[in-house]
């Protein structure tokens, strides 16, 4: 067996999950937004922000970071502040995994190693 990366098994399965998920195409909202964390603002692309974050808030760079779904253009804003009871990092994390956002673009690897047959 030769080691095939310095990734976990963790790793390897997230990834292998995304690429999948990533070729199915995106979900319908009724299914991605389960949780009813987004609410749309606008149609043309199809705009979402978090639904306690005001409508009329700033949504530029300095407030907060825009995530885009590469296969459909929907667009999700997410800002650097807590929005009613949910931590930025909940929001970014919902962001990316509704957009499929890549982990194998921007990876952050653990040590170990795979042995792979």
């Amino acid at each position: 067996m030769l080691p095939a990366s310095c990734v976990t098994s963790i790793d390897l399965i997230e990834t292998t999950q995304n690429i999948a998920k990533r070729g199915r195409g995106p979900a319908p909202e009724s299914e991605w937004n389960a949780l009813g964390i987004w609410r749309c603002v606008a149609d043309q692309p199809a705009t979402y922000i978090p639904k306690d974050y005001p409508a009329s808030a700033p949504r530029g760079e300095t407030q907060g970071s825009w995530i885009v779904d590469k296969r459909d253009g929907k667009r999700l804003f997410v800002p650097k502040v807590k929005v009613g009871d949910l931590e930025l990092g909940v929001l970014m994390g919902e962001a990316r995994k509704v957009s499929q956002w890549s982990p194998i673009i921007n990876t952050h690897t653990r040590p170990g190693f795979i042995f792979m047959p």
